[in-house]
């Protein structure tokens, strides 16, 4: 592991590390949403919570370009880059953060064929990029890294659901079905509510021979495919 990041890192960009075996299976779900009164419901509420539900999605309607595309949901820290406060000489990019008032570079490694992997992903699927991070570092991280412009949606970590002190990326709330949503995290605890429609990627920090990202781009090319009709159902089987 690396040496322990200053805190001021922390407040932009949390630090999640990665369960050794599996998700913690002892964490229980989300409680269901409080109930605001057991009177009946008449058709007109009925309208009203169904409105209000539909507001409620992290995403907006999927565009028509988008129509007969699986969704991917790709985590960015230690997923697809690495950044630190300190010096890091094989930096592909810096990027300026305002923490407090005061700016501070972060520096940015890219994981070996990222570009690759999202150019790939772009032409199967609706990408999201949903990280923990805030988004005054996300934002300009993405800006240098989605160099292909494949990225259709950002949330940041006012979208995640924080569970027992953990960022929890509900896909439940995304907005997508979720028989066609799949997650890639370096973290179990950020997909713990939907596990089954995960695909597993180690945390990566500096290993210029990780090829992780490319060995992915042909699961997911089957996975984007029309004969997967549920891919929890897949995924269960393959991994």
């Amino acid at each position: 592991m690396p040496d322990s990041e200053p805190v001021a890192l922390q407040q932009v960009k949390p630090d999640l590390p990665a369960a050794e075996d599996g998700y913690p299976k002892t964490v229980p779900p989300p409680p269901p949403p409080p109930i605001a009164n057991e009177e009946p419901i008449t058709p007109e509420d009925q309208v009203v919570v169904k409105e209000e539900a539909e507001q409620k999605f992290l995403l907006p309607p999927i565009e028509p370009r988008f129509k007969g595309r699986k969704c991917l949901v790709l985590d960015l820290d230690e997923t697809l880059v690495h950044s630190s406060f300190k010096i890091l000489h094989q930096a592909d990019f810096t990027i300026p953060v305002e923490i407090e008032g005061n700016y501070h570079n972060v520096y940015v490694i890219k994981r070996p064929g990222v570009d690759q992997f999202m150019k790939r992903v772009g032409e199967l699927y609706e990408v999201v990029v949903f990280t923990a991070s805030v988004s005054k570092y996300g934002d300009p991280l993405l800006d240098q890294l989605d160099i292909h412009k494949v990225v259709h949606h950002r949330l940041f970590r006012e979208s995640c659901y924080n569970h027992q002190g953990n960022y929890v990326k509900d896909l439940s709330q995304v907005g997508r079905d979720l028989k066609d949503t799949i997650i890639i995290d370096n973290s179990p605890t950020s997909y713990i509510f939907h596990p089954q429609h995960a695909v597993p990627i180690s945390s990566w920090f500096s290993d210029a021979h990780d090829n992780e990202l490319l060995d992915l781009i042909p699961v997911l090319e089957d996975l984007a495919g029309p004969n997967v009709q549920d891919v929890s159902l897949v995924l269960d089987v393959t991994l």
